[in-house]
């Protein structure tokens, strides 16, 4: 069941239960630094800086200036990108050697980008392998650019609102309904809607769809989209997975050596090693959570965010992007609230502050293991002679078991 006081929006609920560690190795980051150091935040334990020898971090980069990317082209929905067998047993979930490891078996969505790289899922059920493999390739996968999902804390509506490229253009789409989840229902119906999570509905085509519930306890951490868009006889079916649950966190801090004196650099380090030990404070993390959106043989993204006791916001966003082998990626991030080029502003901004957030010159998403383990490069604005001092994050997904797989989700 969804309790609607609790999910006013599903991209922007905010526990206060994480764990946050700090990283002990001088290995890289891509080969899998082996962590000496774990530190839950419901146990006050030592903590402090070590040295991350991070491949990319480098004064070369410098993210987009020009704030508004061209329109994306529809993405390659490709039926053989492989759909990997089972997950190994040996995988750990909040063991952040995992998100440089390749091996256990990325699940990917079907689609890829055009520069070759595949669109992955965020966590180790096969919900999206059970999918591909029982649907036909729908060409419309390929055209949506984005999705995202949000219930009303009010009335308990769901509201989804998907951007696809259409003639050429962006459109949106927006669709809604009542909770039936609220009523003991394992899916709700919706429709077509003129506005919904900000958006004004800007395609022709009529739309509808069903959202099931997919947790194994009956919550919607997990939830599966079936969206019908177009006209009859020429109407198209596309799932799309949301996924919405909290995170464990690993801190990469470089060594003390090799710090600037940059004060803005010092708070942030002052708010990893606050919520390490567990101090009172409200220089340290309440919350931490990771949301994402897969769309069946096409895009996936995600968006990240932390929120301080002091309500500071860093929140991150991107596409879940991976190569076939290997965890390796370099792409920039939006920064939530920030950048005007982030499709994937889920976030209900309300009292929160930005002054971490902007004290961030860049940041990127440099390794995705397509499990629900992903890590994000972070380097700090220019300011005054400082050195631009870099740190990054693994961001662990905690996943809830679903269902038991067969072929009445698909309905």
């Amino acid at each position: 069941m969804l309790p609607t006081n609790k999910h006013a929006l599903i991209t922007a609920i905010l526990l206060a239960s994480l764990s946050i560690t700090a990283c002990g190795s001088k290995k890289s980051a891509m080969s899998g630094p082996k962590p000496t150091k774990t530190t839950n935040v419901e146990a006050p334990a030592a903590g402090g800086s070590t040295e991350s020898d991070l491949p990319g971090f480098d004064d070369t980069y410098n993210p987009p200036t020009n704030g508004k990317p061209g329109k994306a082209p529809p993405v390659v929905s490709n039926p053989s990108v492989p759909a990997p067998g089972n997950l190994s047993p040996d995988y750990q979930t909040n063991n952040p050697q995992n998100v440089a490891n390749g091996g256990y078996g990325k699940r990917f969505t079907g689609g890829v980008s055009e520069d070759g790289l595949l669109y992955t899922s965020s966590s180790t059920d096969s919900l999206i392998d059970f999918i591909r493999t029982r649907t036909p390739v729908s060409a419309m996968a390929g055209a949506i650019t984005s999705a995202k999902m949000s219930v009303d804390g009010m009335s308990g509506d769901v509201n989804v609102t998907v951007k696809l490229m259409e003639g050429g253009e962006e459109k949106v789409y927006n669709i809604a309904g009542s909770n039936g989840f609220e009523y003991g229902s394992s899916s709700t119906v919706l429709r077509g809607v003129r506005e919904a999570n900000g958006e004004r509905t800007t395609g022709g085509m009529p739309a509808e769809g069903t959202l099931k519930c997919m947790d194994l306890d009956g919550g919607c951490e997990t939830s599966l989209l079936k969206l019908n868009i177009g006209y009859v006889g020429a109407n198209s079916v596309v799932y799309i997975v949301f996924r919405s649950t909290q995170t464990s966190l690993y801190f990469h801090l470089p060594a003390e050596s090799k710090e600037s004196a940059n004060p803005e650099y010092q708070v942030l380090k002052e708010m990893a090693i606050n919520t390490i030990n567990k101090l009172t404070y409200d220089n340290r993390l309440e919350s931490a959570r990771l949301d994402s959106w897969e769309v069946v043989n096409g895009r996936s993204g995600f968006a990240s965010v932390m929120k301080t006791y002091s309500k500071e916001l860093l929140g991150f966003a991107g596409p879940l992007l991976a190569p076939e082998s290997g965890t390796g990626v370099n792409i920039p991030l939006a920064r939530l609230n920030k950048d005007q080029n982030d499709s994937l502003d889920l976030l209900a901004l309300t009292d929160t502050r930005l002054n971490y957030a902007n004290s961030i010159g860049s940041a990127r998403l440099i390794a995705n293991n397509g499990l629900g383990q992903i890590r994000i490069a972070l380097k700090m604005r220019k300011r005054g002679n400082y050195a631009q001092d870099q740190f990054a994050i693994t961001i662990m997904r905690k996943i809830n078991p679903i269902i038991e797989l067969n072929n009445s989700i698909l309905k």
